[in-house]
């Protein structure tokens, strides 16, 4: 974190199988954010916010194509303070162990996925600083205290 990288993230990253945390933030990447993430099985971490990444949130359809499922370690997913744009993908809620998700200070459009935070385990969310519409869903008024 914290040091002047710049350049794009390599497809490559996703060769690190055992890698268990991803942390980039304070960088100068840009480039989107290659879909071969989806390749770290074993990621708790990944922290990549304060860059300038651009494009789409890589693709986590409904269905968690077979290379995004082994995510289920995931914990932390920081990509704030980017230039990334497009819908936050619906997938991201089918993490199970996702407790802190920041995707604030982006370019973020459309409604806010129905199943985020319906694994229980949403324990921080920061959506500030998007394009955001839509309205918040019946399931995160019983999910508060």
């Amino acid at each position: 974190s914290n040091n002047e990288l710049s350049g794009t993230l390599p497809p490559t990253i996703g060769n690190f199988s055992n890698l268990r945390e991803l942390s980039l933030d304070g960088n100068m990447f840009s480039g989107s954010i290659p879909p071969e993430i989806g390749n770290l099985r074993w990621l708790l971490v990944i922290g990549l916010s304060r860059n300038n990444f651009s494009g789409k949130i890589p693709e986590l359809p409904g269905e968690i194509p077979k290379s995004l499922s082994q995510l289920n370690n995931l914990i932390e997913m920081d990509l704030s303070q980017n230039e990334l744009h497009g819908s936050i993908p619906e997938g991201i809620g089918d993490l199970p162990k996702l407790e802190r998700l920041d995707l604030s200070m982006n370019h973020l459009s459309g409604s806010v996925p129905r199943k985020l935070g319906t694994n229980g385990k949403l324990q921080f969310l920061d959506l500030s600083g998007n394009n955001l519409t839509g309205t918040c869903h019946s399931h995160w008024e019983a999910a508060s205290p």
